[in-house]
């Protein structure tokens, strides 16, 4: 089966879903943000000049007019959906898109209803098209880059299965789920180990394998945004740029391997900077950005 025919979610769908949300959005802004002369702010939004802005109030033709492309949301859209389903332009997906995503598209930083209570794309209550893109392109980056355990909700996202599917399956070919370590009682929390994960997901139809490796320019492109999103905790920038760098450990290094697996793992320990200068260049990152990055999280513990 091709990687075409397994994308559950095509362009167009996403695009259309990103252009309710922006609308949604201006609507919102037009009856509860600032009451100024002429719509000034909701023109500025959308780039046109509207009476009442909601798709119920709006033409065809002005729905259409939209510029969608100047949102910052069209390019967090664009970039996952290319990510989560591993098509041209996946490299482009960043950190920087994972954080905007992940603290504030998912996490009730955009519209998630117009003015009159209408869902949009990001209204987690009827998993629309467009959210689902977005959790697709998370879990597969946590499970990539941090190697990250995956939840049953995860699992039929990259699957492209039903949950209740998944779960079947999971415990047919004797895979074993583990609780979460709260009080919450959803099924679909529940996780299975990476390793374990691979292994399953290897085995389904619906499944996109990641794409090939990066080019180098590429990768030096994705350790410096790395480095300097400095909303990235240290530990994490470390893991990401060592995966991205091919990095296969401390041997012969002169650093202390106990000492960098310390630092990986967000323990406290000493702030050594010549062992973070040797770290700076076997990964080839600036030596003084790097360091200060790494001293500051120790000292800061």
């Amino acid at each position: 089966m091709s990687k075409t025919s397994n994308i559950p979610h095509d362009w167009p769908e996403i695009e259309a879903q990103v252009r309710d949300a922006i609308i949604a959005m201006a609507s919102i802004l037009q009856v509860f943000g600032p009451q100024d002369e002429d719509e000034m702010t909701v023109t500025a939004f959308l780039g046109l000049p509207i009476e009442i802005a909601g798709r119920g109030d709006m033409s065809s033709q002005e729905i259409a007019s939209v510029d969608i492309t100047r949102h910052a949301l069209y390019g967090h859209a664009r970039a996952a959906w290319c990510y989560a389903y591993q098509l041209d332009g996946w490299e482009d997906f960043t950190p920087e898109h994972l954080h905007e995503i992940s603290c504030g598209l998912l996490s009730g930083g955009y519209a998630l209803t117009d003015r009159e209570a209408e869902p949009t794309g990001l209204n987690f209550r009827n998993d629309p098209p467009l959210r689902r893109v977005f959790e697709t392109a998370l879990a597969r980056w946590n499970w990539t880059h941090d190697n990250s355990d995956l939840t049953v909700r995860e699992l039929a996202l990259l699957s492209n299965m039903a949950e209740t599917t998944v779960r079947s399956s999971l415990s047919k070919e004797g895979f074993r789920l583990e609780p979460p370590n709260t009080k919450d009682e959803d099924r679909s929390s529940y996780t299975l180990s990476a390793n374990d994960a691979l292994q399953w997901l290897s085995r389904r139809r619906g499944f996109i394998p990641n794409a090939t490796t990066q080019s180098p320019d590429r990768q030096r492109i994705a350790i410096r945004e790395t480095l300097a999103d400095l909303s990235i905790p240290f530990p994490t920038v470390l893991k990401r740029t060592a995966d991205l760098a091919g990095f296969s450990g401390t041997q012969g290094s002169g650093v202390d391997p106990e000492w960098y697996a310390g630092l990986v793992e967000g323990r406290a320990v000493a702030p050594d900077v010549e062992a973070l200068v040797k770290l700076a260049d076997m990964l080839d990152v600036p030596r003084a950005d790097f360091a200060v990055r790494g001293v500051r999280h120790l000292l800061d513990q």
